[in-house]
């Protein structure tokens, strides 16, 4: 484009005009617009060629038309597979839920269960410790039994004293049993010597049986004169 080098008349205040030539170097407002609108043809290029290259196009010849139709399609998809994500997550999320209410009923039923134990625990230690003797206890006095003499045979009981009253009191008493003299024993230890042999005791026994079948006969003989 040629500039145009024509001037202008300019009116002074004298009644003269004087011609204004225009600025050589500033750039027409024309050429401006075009160089904008092929920065932006530019830019749009860039930009769909970036596009093409994330789809990974294979047609050969990929126009701006069937770029932004394969870029409509895979935000389809991607749209389609963020909701069945949502819905998804939802489920998880009410399964979360429900599994967490399950936890804490599990962990009551935990706590219960521990408590039952601990109390049977505690009675089977109580239990334990009855049955158990204590060590620290000191044991209970022994029976002492008495020591062991050696076996003898007890002497045979003195008898009572029989007392012959006579009928009549002119006769006199011609026999009479004197009441015997018996004194306490005094306390003594049985020694081997005591044991007596079994024909004395029989002696003893025959002499005591005849004295009292005399003195019964001499009873009777008195009562009859």
């Amino acid at each position: 484009m040629v500039s145009e080098n024509n001037a202008s008349p300019v009116q002074t205040s004298g009644g003269r005009t004087s011609p204004v030539k225009k600025n050589p170097g500033k750039i027409p407002k024309r050429i401006h617009k075009a160089e904008r609108e092929k920065q932006k043809r530019e830019h749009l290029n860039e930009l769909f060629q970036d596009l093409a290259n994330a789809l990974e196009l294979t047609q050969p010849n990929n126009g701006k038309a069937s770029i932004l139709c394969e870029a409509t399609r895979l935000l389809k998809e991607i749209c389609g597979h963020i909701e069945s994500l949502k819905k998804e997550n939802d489920a998880l999320l009410s399964e979360s839920h429900y599994v967490n209410i399950e936890k804490n009923e599990l962990m009551e039923e935990n706590s219960a269960l521990e408590a039952q134990i601990e109390k049977l625990q505690g009675e089977l230690r109580a239990r334990a410790l009855r049955s158990k003797p204590d060590l620290n206890v000191p044991p209970p006095p022994e029976y002492h039994q008495p020591p062991e003499y050696p076996c003898m045979e007890h002497p045979m009981q003195q008898p009572p004293a029989v007392l012959i009253v006579p009928i009549h009191s002119e006769i006199p008493l011609s026999y009479s049993v004197q009441p015997p003299q018996v004194s306490k024993p005094h306390a003594r230890y049985p020694t081997p010597a005591d044991s007596w042999p079994a024909h004395l005791l029989q002696d003893q026994t025959d002499k005591w049986t005849e004295l009292q079948l005399n003195d019964r006969h001499h009873s009777c003989s008195n009562s009859e004169t």
